[in-house]
């Protein structure tokens, strides 16, 4: 039978960085350890959806959630509960709509490390552009999250 390819088995440990060898230390910048932006704790909030895309740009999974534990106009630090394949240098699509964000609405950025175990993924992803300004995220959450996939009932 064929896996999905963006699926992984649940019960899986793995851990990997971006920071493999000199050429990923040029692409990322500052040395490891070195940030170029704040890092705040998020307080409890909404979950964002996120979406994994592929080399070109084009989605590769649906819309899920995922909980914000770090934020900083250079990245977010996620905690996800749902199975996918993660890997380091994919691509992926923020939406911030569910938050007081201004003009940001949908940012692009990178896995910079992940670590798997029991099914829950915890994610480091750095954005494509560092935000000019953060977005307030709302303490309030939702009672029931809508389906990301579905267009909204009008």
């Amino acid at each position: 039978y064929g896996a999905d390819p963006y699926r992984a088995e649940l019960g899986l440990f793995e851990a990997k960085s971006i920071l493999t060898s000199a050429q990923d230390l040029e692409t990322l910048g500052l040395p490891e350890g070195h940030r170029s932006h704040e890092r705040l704790v998020a307080p409890p909030c909404r979950p964002i959806p996120i979406q994994l895309l592929q080399l070109d740009g084009s989605p590769c999974t649906e819309w899920f959630y995922a909980d914000i534990l770090d934020i900083s106009q250079g990245g977010l630090c996620l905690l996800i509960t749902e199975s996918h394949a993660i890997a380091v240098g994919h691509g992926v699509m923020v939406d911030f709509k569910a938050h007081l964000s201004g003009d940001l609405h949908r940012v692009r950025g990178l896995v910079r490390w992940f670590v798997r175990s029991c099914g829950v993924i915890t994610m480091g992803l750095g954005f494509v552009e560092p935000l000019h300004d953060l977005p307030e995220l709302l303490s309030d959450r939702r009672h029931r999250l809508r389906n990301l996939n579905e267009e909204p009932k009008t």
